[in-house]
């Protein structure tokens, strides 16, 4: 039989006196974007104690996020040291191009090359589970953050007298039950977010109209002139080839589109048909075997939503609890990050006493943090899902693309097109 231990008691006595604890802040969720927050709230002068839970251990191999972008720089720079730590874990991507599928010639339309002195310029290349040793490591160094493996969320209400949020948490492993008074709760838990269900918010938006597959494997594409990120532009055989590592052999990730409906089944055995069509030589050697090895395939649904709210009565959402986003503009951990970043901010303004309207605060960053995505996420992430999906089988469609796309004609000029910003400054937000 399960137990349930609560821990909505918690207060210090000195002598006669019983004075409450700071209640705690609670996070959802163990992934890059929850344990980041937790970092920024442990290194910040908050006395609140912060929790973690994270169902399953961090596995090392997993790769699902690779490439992060130049726009996170700054906002991973909060954190004295991490940035550079996180280039020598993985390391820096030395170009970017968009080019046509092998069955047009594998023709390079544009092309960026990246000057990676100092702390870098190009492409983070890291898979994600590397990405997140690191953070926990950070984490469990401050000492400040109680990250607890095994835990889930599995029950949310507002706590009695207001001030906070109840939670039920449970372990997997053996039934025990915990009953959780927190300040906060913060959803970092996933686009199947439990938090956003309980916390009633709708996830507005659209499968698209294709389902997505993460390969990984190894080939030797650089013996073929490949980039480290290439784009391939095709109607039916379009997607991304890119490095995950720098190790020998390298680990590539092919992404690419089959037909929504298919099987798992019905993917795997068309795999090698498919890789066919998108590896230079068929990715055969010069006895006509395969040159490749697979090593992990990943299908899932490519999706373009968003909650319809990220705040209502001490609950919040970050990263794909909050939105979720298709892979080809590189700007899914991108947002997530950005989230973390700005709401250690506003949770910090909040529980020093220092914001003019707590509350209105917390929904004015909710409402800013969904315009951004709308602008800056959901836009360009469309666009480049629709670019990679083009026809430029000839000479007259590549000029085509390159009038008609203003980052792909700007990166042939020489000039690529800035990247707006992902961050949302809590000081200009209303009750700040």
């Amino acid at each position: 039989m399960a137990t349930t231990k609560s821990l909505a008691n918690n207060t210090t006595t000195n002598g006669a006196t019983t004075t409450p604890n700071p209640l705690p802040i609670l996070i959802a969720g163990g992934g890059c974007v929850g344990l980041f927050l937790s970092l920024l709230l442990t290194t910040s002068p908050l006395s609140h104690p912060i929790i973690l839970l994270e169902p399953s251990s961090p596995d090392p191999s997993s790769t699902r996020a690779m490439a992060h972008q130049p726009p996170t720089y700054p906002i991973l720079s909060r954190i004295p040291g991490l940035l550079a730590e996180l280039i020598a874990t993985g390391s820096l991507s030395s170009g970017l191009c968009f080019r046509t599928s092998v069955g047009h010639g594998s023709r390079v339309i544009a092309e960026k090359k990246f000057d990676n002195r100092g702390e870098g310029k190009g492409q983070l290349l890291l898979a994600q589970g590397r990405f997140q040793e690191v953070l926990m490591r950070r984490v469990g160094e401050r000492g400040g953050g109680d990250v607890r493996i095994g835990w889930r969320v599995v029950g949310v209400e507002k706590r009695a007298g207001g001030g906070g949020v109840r939670v039920r948490a449970v372990h997997d492993a053996d039934g025990r039950e915990e009953v959780i008074d927190a300040r906060f709760l913060v959803g970092a838990d996933g686009g199947r977010s439990l938090v956003r269900k309980e916390l009633g918010a709708s996830f507005d938006g659209e499968t698209l109209d294709a389902q997505l597959v993460a390969l990984d494997l190894h080939f030797d594409f650089q013996r073929y002139n490949f980039h480290d990120a290439n784009f391939i532009i095709d109607p039916s055989h379009y997607g991304l080839i890119g490095r995950i590592t720098s190790s020998t052999p390298a680990l590539w990730r092919v992404s690419y589109g089959v037909p929504l409906g298919l099987s798992e089944a019905d993917i795997e055995a068309g795999v090698h048909d498919k890789l066919a069509h998108m590896l230079p030589n068929a990715g055969l050697d010069e006895n006509g075997k395969r040159a490749y090895e697979v090593v992990r395939i990943a299908p899932y649904k490519a999706q373009q939503r968003l909650a319809s709210t990220l705040y209502e009565s001490g609950v919040c959402l970050i990263g794909d609890a909050a939105h979720l986003t298709n892979p080809y503009a590189g700007l899914g951990l991108a947002s997530g990050i950005a989230d973390a970043s700005s709401l250690a901010d506003v949770l910090l303004r909040v529980l020093s006493n220092q914001a003019t309207d707590g509350e209105k605060l917390l929904r004015a960053w909710s409402e800013a943090r969904r315009a951004k995505f709308m602008e800056v996420v959901d836009k360009p992430s469309r666009l480049a899902y629709a670019r990679v999906r083009s026809d430029v089988s000839s000479e007259e469609k590549v000029q085509e693309l390159l009038q008609k796309d203003k980052m792909v004609g700007a990166l042939k000029q020489g000039m690529p097109v800035a990247p707006k910003s992902l961050e949302t400054k809590g000081e200009e937000l209303e009750g700040w």
